[in-house]
């Protein structure tokens, strides 16, 4: 293992210094990067710069004084707005303070922007575009505008004129409308000269702060579950569950008992049944495992209200859970932002146990990385013994049936959440509970399911273990390849 060593001489002390010194300036140097227009060679190719030249050289050739004064003029004040230009961004402090920096949808909160002028140079005109989420925009619409290239993301844009080391806060009240992780930023800075010659645009490069809308929270009563505990009997605060790894003795055999509980030793050795005694561990935990599929088929794509449906019902469970002093955790085939993988959050009692599964829920996408019968089977050896799993999804499909009768067998507790419209025949065993969505599938989809038809290809054998992802990458190709075809067919 190694340590971290302080430096002990002032030898040391004065290189660490340096070196300090050394990557501030790089950092400097990468954050205010030399512009185009801050080249002499630019400001010689200026078209004022072109037409005070040639004048100063007519006024030359017809000994006129006052127009050689006059050029003489232009071209100082040309090289001053250049010089003011190529330095009215440099010790400009832009900085955001958020008040809070999670919520639910509809809570409010405040951010506080600050600029400051670090220089005894004025900066007589500032423009500054922010790069703001329209799911967490400024309850004032105008003072955000929209972005041409992405409906998801506008621009918080100020104007600022500011004296020599002047410092400017303003505030904004901010409203929390749509379930995300949004990121701020970057920051667009547009400045100049006094007199509009030469402009600079500065493109900041730092740390970038985040926002999070958590998923929708409601009681179990308002979504339609039994006042009772709908996950199991609660008559004792902690019930005691078996360790099958912990054998520590043997018992006689009882009616209730499975076969793969026998002690076959010890019955040879009795001659009669016994069964293993496994050791009591206490703990009620649960394990949400959500589907992030919205149908069955996977080329019908996803549903955006049934997403956030299922979403919201996970975090609602989730509160209850804590509340109730479960120790909750959470699978989900879904991708969080900037991924393509699933997720795992393993069951605790901890205090922060409940914004971390809300934050997880908050940054889930509609991109499904794997069919959700064989994920809670891969994901179940992973999780505590005793442990419920809950599982919420949109449709029971025949995988997913087979797969909890598995978990069943094998001693694991399930119950299903079903949240689409059609009510899924119950299993022995497997309590059900259905809260269909209120929304009726939008009509683009039966339109479009010619199309997906056409795009969806029949699956051979070795394709029927492909993920989605697999399947859409190999579809994305083959398509690619027959329009490359038709293209070499048509052409001469």
């Amino acid at each position: 293992m190694t340590f971290l060593q302080q430096p002990t001489s002032e030898r040391e002390i004065q290189i660490s210094r340096e070196k300090r010194e050394e990557e501030l300036k790089e950092l400097s140097a990468k954050e205010y990067e030399l512009h185009p227009g801050d080249t002499v060679g630019a400001l010689l190719n200026h078209r004022w710069v072109s037409m005070a030249v040639l004048a100063f050289l007519i006024s030359i050739a017809a000994n006129n004084r006052a127009l050689m004064a006059m050029t003489a003029f232009m071209l100082v004040t040309i090289t001053i707005a250049w010089l003011w230009s190529r330095n009215t961004l440099i010790n400009l402090a832009y900085r955001r303070k958020l008040h809070h920096t999670h919520a639910f949808p509809g809570e409010t909160t405040e951010v506080e922007i600050t600029i400051e002028n670090k220089k005894w140079l004025p900066v007589t005109w500032l423009q500054v575009q922010d790069t703001w989420p329209t799911g967490f925009p400024p309850t004032r619409s105008e003072a955000m505008s929209e972005s041409e290239g992405d409906p998801n993301t506008g621009y918080l844009t100020n104007a600022y004129a500011l004296r020599w080391y002047e410092r400017i806060r303003r505030r904004y009240e901010l409203m929390a409308q749509k379930r995300g992780v949004y990121e701020l930023g970057p920051v667009n800075m547009l400045s100049g000269d006094p007199f509009g010659l030469f402009e600079r645009l500065r493109t900041s490069k730092g740390r970038e702060d985040y926002l999070i809308v958590y998923p929708e929270v409601k009681s179990l009563d308002q979504l339609g579950f039994p006042l009772h505990d709908p996950f199991g009997d609660r008559r004792v605060q902690r019930r005691l569950f078996e360790d099958p790894h912990r054998v520590i003795g043997v018992r006689d055999y009882q009616p209730q008992d499975t076969f793969r509980q026998i002690h076959w030793k010890a019955t040879a050795r009795t001659g009669q049944l016994q069964t293993k005694l496994y050791e009591p561990t206490r703990g009620a935990s649960i394990v949400l495992a959500v589907n992030i599929a919205s149908f069955e088929t996977h080329w019908r794509g996803f549903w955006p209200d049934m997403t956030e449906y299922t979403l919201m019902v996970a975090a609602s469970i989730a509160k209850w859970a804590v509340e109730q002093n479960y120790a909750v955790g959470l699978i989900c085939n879904g991708a969080l932002a900037r991924s393509d993988q699933s997720f795992r959050i393993q069951p605790s009692r901890r205090i922060d146990q409940l914004s971390k599964i809300l934050e997880a829920l908050a940054g889930v996408n509609y991109f499904v990385t794997a069919e959700f019968g064989r994920f809670v089977l891969q994901e179940s050896p992973r999780l505590p013994i005793g442990a419920t799993m809950v599982m919420i999804t949109p449709f029971i499909s025949e995988m997913i049936a087979t797969s909890s009768l598995r978990l069943r067998d094998s001693g694991r507790r399930v119950t299903w959440v079903n949240l689409g419209k059609k009510k899924a025949n119950e299993l022995h065993g497997i309590p059900m509970y259905h809260l269909p969505i209120v929304f009726d599938e939008p009509d683009e989809m039966e339109e479009n399911l010619n199309n997906a038809l056409v795009l969806a290809t029949p699956l051979t054998t070795d394709e029927s273990h492909e993920t989605p992802r697999q399947r859409f990458l190999r579809q994305l190709a083959e398509q690619e390849a027959k329009k490359t075809q038709e293209a070499e067919h048509v052409s001469p």
